[in-house]
């Protein structure tokens, strides 16, 4: 019973940070529709932004239990919130940036040479704005993060979705 218990708790943390991330990286997906429409540029992200939303959140969801350092719990909340948020961006870069030297290695003659020429690919300005878009939903997430572990959950939730009277 205690695993059935343990297993719905995961699941529902998984549900709604998968939603987040589901949210945010379908506006990416949007926005990016709506730049390159401009040059005749038809997209479609939305099945791989909801795949990616997937697994970022469980990501986010293990790196959350592992400790950034003793030193954060003697620091302001915001430092914490910095930190994770930089370590996560950064891992997406380099996670984005492999992605795309390993989709152009055929093109670069090899996935080293792929790695060098990323950066002077056509997509690169597309990659770099992903990657700002994603440090904002991570930066959100973080924050919001600190305030749900000081106020608690129902104080949140009862702040940005109670009626105006249930909060004064």
């Amino acid at each position: 019973m205690k695993f059935l218990h343990w297993l719905t708790d995961e699941l529902k943390l998984l549900a709604g940070v998968t939603v987040y991330f589901a949210a945010c990286f379908t506006l990416i997906m949007v926005l990016k529709q709506l730049l390159l429409a401009q040059y005749g540029i038809r997209f479609s992200g939305l099945a791989t932004a909801m795949l990616v939303a997937l697994v970022t959140a469980k990501v986010v969801i293990v790196l959350q239990k592992v400790p950034i350092g003793q030193w954060l719990q003697h620091r302001p909340p915001i430092v914490d919130v910095l930190v994770r948020t930089a370590f996560y961006t950064v891992a997406t870069m380099a996670a984005l940036l492999l992605e795309k030297a390993f989709e152009a290695r055929d093109e670069y003659g090899g996935f080293g040479a792929a790695v060098a020429g990323v950066f002077q690919h056509r997509d690169v300005h597309q990659v770099w704005a992903t990657i700002i878009w994603t440090g904002v939903a991570f930066m959100a997430y973080n924050a919001f993060g600190v305030l749900r572990r000081e106020l608690g959950g129902r104080q949140l939730w009862r702040i940005f979705f109670g009626a105006p009277s249930a909060r004064g």
